[in-house]
């Protein structure tokens, strides 16, 4: 998910073709649909689909049951994401029975004044994803790759809470999409936890990625615990620590049966499936993923 992301969107918006009206009318030889349940998906998952058959994709996740979508590289100069503008997409995703919930967007550290023109970035952000009934603005990595020492975390969580604030003011929430390297410590800290503490609780949330924590070495169980009201939003995805491979939902390191019942639970707002195989069939990959998550009860209110 983190490597070469911004090259990938470049090249998928150049390749993009399929329109809305042939969109609308695929949608629209249906039923009405409204699908239920809380389990979404992040659109990355299914990337080397989405330019060549927009409309498809967005149909064969409807198929599968997902009730949500969130977006990922939204570009803030041409207000679209893979060329199509936000109400277009939103208008696909609802004729397919499901909603916007998020978009994941990150810049670099900005300056402290958020009525620079670099915090454009943002403003558009929250209010292009406000505007379609979206809930959450998230950082899908770090503003700086790999720091190096916890003055640099420092900063970065300055930066966050500033982008949280500019997100609030925009009615939008802001989160941070955690990878592994934010286990390795530093001076003695973890710097998950150490952003976590240094980071407004009213600006700032966290999206666990569930697969990338136990790459990195984390205690998911123990994250749950510590910070009940930091963790709305969990990334569903599976690593197998032995075979040191990301795997299919169940099928790894992951303590999904265990995570699901912590008392911790009810704090939870949205779960997203991420798929990080690029190998295979992905929507049989991403239906695997949907039907280990519908046992659990959560998932079904």
């Amino acid at each position: 998910m983190f490597m070469n992301r911004r090259q990938f969107i470049s090249k998928s918006a150049a390749a993009l073709a399929i329109g809305s009206i042939a969109g609308k009318e695929m949608f629209a030889a249906e039923a009405p649909k409204s699908n239920s349940g809380r389990i979404g998906i992040q659109l990355y998952s299914v990337r080397n689909n989405l330019p060549n058959d927009f409309v498809g994709t967005l149909k064969k996740l409807s198929d599968i049951g997902f009730s949500a979508v969130e977006l990922y590289g939204f570009n803030a100069e041409t207000v679209q994401f893979l060329n199509r503008p936000i109400k277009e997409i939103n208008s696909l995703v609802n004729l397919g029975g499901m909603r916007i919930s998020s978009t994941h967007a990150g810049s670099g550290l900005l300056p402290e004044d958020t009525n620079a023109p670099a915090w454009d970035y943002w403003k558009i952000i929250s209010n292009q994803i406000k505007s379609v009934g979206g809930e959450w603005a998230i950082s899908a990595s770090l503003p700086t790759r790999r720091p190096s020492s916890l003055d640099d975390y420092r900063r970065i969580a300055a930066h966050f809470n500033r982008v949280g604030d500019v997100c609030k003011r925009r009615g939008v929430r802001f989160a941070f999409h955690n990878h592994h390297e934010v286990f390795e410590r530093i001076e003695g800290e973890v710097p998950l936890e150490f952003l976590i503490k240094n980071t407004d609780p009213e600006l700032v949330s966290y999206q666990l990625d569930m697969g990338h924590t136990v790459r990195g070495g984390g205690n998911i169980l123990n994250l749950l615990r510590t910070y009940p009201k930091r963790f709305p939003l969990w990334h569903a995805s599976d690593y197998h620590s032995t075979n040191e491979a990301y795997t299919n939902l169940g099928q790894g390191s992951v303590p999904y049966k265990a995570m699901f019942e912590l008392p911790e639970l009810v704090n939870l707002e949205q779960l997203t499936v991420e798929q990080e195989s690029t190998e295979g069939d992905i929507f049989a990959l991403c239906k695997i993923d949907f039907d280990f998550l519908k046992q659990f009860s959560w998932t079904r209110v």
